[in-house]
Formats: C-alpha cells, structure tokens, sequence
C-alpha cells in the first residue's frame, strides 16, 4: 500500500477542520460573509469529499 493514500486522506480532514473552524470564527465575528461561505464549503469539500476521492483512486491504481 502507498503510504500517501493513506497520509493525504489524514491530512485533508485535518486542513478541512481547521477550515471550518476559521469560518465559524468569521461567523462569530461578522465582518465578511463571502469569506465565512469560502472557508466554510472548502473546509466542508476537504472533509468529506476529497478523501472519498482518494478512496476511489486507491483501488483504481
């Protein structure tokens, strides 16, 4: 197994929560919405989306 399949899943959880959570702040905050819907929706693609897709190209190698 490739070590990198099985890091870069790991890795964008975590950059897609600290994404999250700085949009939560710029919610809490209220300056600027677009860069609260920014945050929010990357952080949420690198969440759930992006390791599903590193998932799919694991058993297409």
């Amino acid at each position: 197994m490739n070590i990198y399949l099985v890091i870069l899943p790991m890795i964008s959880m975590l950059l897609g929560l600290y994404l999250v959570c700085l949009g939560l702040w710029e919610l809490r905050v209220g300056r600027d919405r677009k860069r609260f819907i920014t945050f929010s929706f990357t952080g949420l693609f690198l969440i759930f989306i992006l390791p599903n897709m590193f998932g799919f190209f694991q058993f297409n190698y």
